[in-house]
């Protein structure tokens, strides 16, 4: 399994997710440094995070023949953007509106290049290896993202945030040259193959006939009271991630910020990592105690005096998120009927989606009036909030576990 081509993939998604992940933590920490302002960190969060979307729209851009090319020319153009900003400090021009504008765009391009991963990975590992393969590199993205986020807070202490932006720039520029060496086997694949692809017309049309398809399945369903918990979750997450370094400076600093992301990748991790365990007990209670205890430990990391234990407490309240992700997802694989699991997922993603930034958008515009600590403390709030709408409601309090539910549950009264 591990030939050549295999090995440079993994080297080059090591050094993007190295990029990634000092990129991420330096632009909102870069944002808030300029402006003192938790709104232009919310603004860059919302622009940031909503290219999202655009994963839907992807796929028919990305062609067998062009697989190389996206993995090369993805990570020079953001390295080139990277450079931009130190560029910028150092002629003494640099601005918050300039971050504004290379935060968004960098995060356009990103969109490419994990389908792109995806995409190859069948073309150079043998089917036998394919899962085993799978496996590594979504353990690769996952432990590295947990690792870097918690340094990256003390790599900008050490060197500075404008330096840290030289760096990333140094690691695409790194995973650039090691995508160059993969060779692309080829194929049989005729002209007229791709022809028949859909072009990205076609693809939107589609998107827009299965989202609306999806939503008249769904509206009269469990499903809208059953996603609450998702949405609600990443609007507030959106949310907590734009108020993060100016709370994270009421904390500590910079290195504060890194800890805290690791702690929310960490706890999403675990959960995720342990949900299969938590299959076994009624969705609806483990959903219950599972997000009273989230909305707790939130509450708690936000009322300490203890640095290290705030942090902590913080990342055991996304545990509970990561089970249920888990969960809700492999429930709707079970009871939406597969000729439309399609369309209904069309649905469901896109309002997840938008969730994220519309929470950052939010949280960044009221934090200059109401402050990072109420806005952090209302995230406990909500996670409590869900909890309780799920036991007042007896058809979501009174889920099963996943191998018991059935078709007959979306439409329960």
């Amino acid at each position: 399994m591990w030939n050549k081509n295999f090995a440079f993939l993994v080297s080059g998604r090591i050094f993007t997710n190295i990029g990634d992940s000092l990129y991420a933590v330096a632009s909102m920490w870069l944002i808030y440094d300029l402006t003192q302002n938790s709104f232009y960190t919310g603004l860059s969060g919302f622009l940031t995070m909503a290219p999202l979307i655009l994963q839907f729209f992807i796929g028919p851009l990305i062609k067998q023949e062009r697989y190389k090319s996206i993995l090369i020319y993805t990570q020079m153009i953001q390295a080139i953007l990277l450079l931009v900003i130190p560029l910028a400090h150092f002629l003494g021009v640099l601005s918050v509106w300039l971050v504004l504008i290379i935060n968004p765009i960098a995060s356009i391009i990103q969109q490419f290049v994990y389908p792109t991963h995806a995409a190859i990975l069948p073309t150079i590992v043998e089917e036998k290896y394919l899962t085993k393969a799978n496996s590594i590199m979504n353990a690769t993205y996952q432990l590295l993202d947990v690792i870097l986020l918690g340094i990256s807070g003390t790599i900008i202490a050490l060197i500075g945030t404008v330096f840290v932006y030289m760096l990333g720039s140094v690691t695409f520029f790194i995973a650039m040259l090691l995508f160059f060496y993969i060779k692309i086997p080829k194929t049989d694949l005729e002209e007229k193959d791709f022809e028949r692809d859909f072009s990205l017309k076609d693809k939107w049309e589609n998107y827009k006939a299965d989202l609306k398809k999806g939503y008249q399945f769904i509206k009269g369903s469990l499903i809208p009271k059953f996603l609450l918990a998702a949405i609600l979750a990443n609007f507030i997450i959106g949310a907590v991630s734009a108020i993060l370094p100016e709370y994270a400076v009421y904390r500590g600093g910079s290195d504060i910020y890194g800890w805290y992301l690791a702690a929310m990748s960490f706890g999403l991790l675990m959960g995720s990592t342990i949900s299969s365990f938590f299959s076994q007990f009624p969705l609806g209670k483990v959903t219950i105690i599972g997000f009273f205890c989230s909305g707790l430990s939130w509450f708690l990391a936000g009322i300490t005096n203890i640095h290290s234990l705030s942090v902590i407490l913080f990342g055991g309240s996304y545990v509970a998120i990561g089970i249920t992700n888990v969960l809700f997802l492999s429930s709707l694989q079970k009871i939406v009927p597969s000729d439309l699991l399609g369309r209904v997922f069309s649905f469901i993603v896109g309002a997840i989606s938008i969730a994220a930034p519309l929470g950052s958008l939010t949280g960044g515009t009221m934090a200059p009036f109401i402050g990072s600590w109420i806005i952090f403390i209302f995230g406990s709030i909500a996670m409590v909030f869900v909890s309780i709408y799920w036991l007042v409601i007896p058809t979501l309090r009174n889920l099963p576990i996943t191998d018991a539910l059935e078709y007959r549950h979306l439409f329960s009264d």
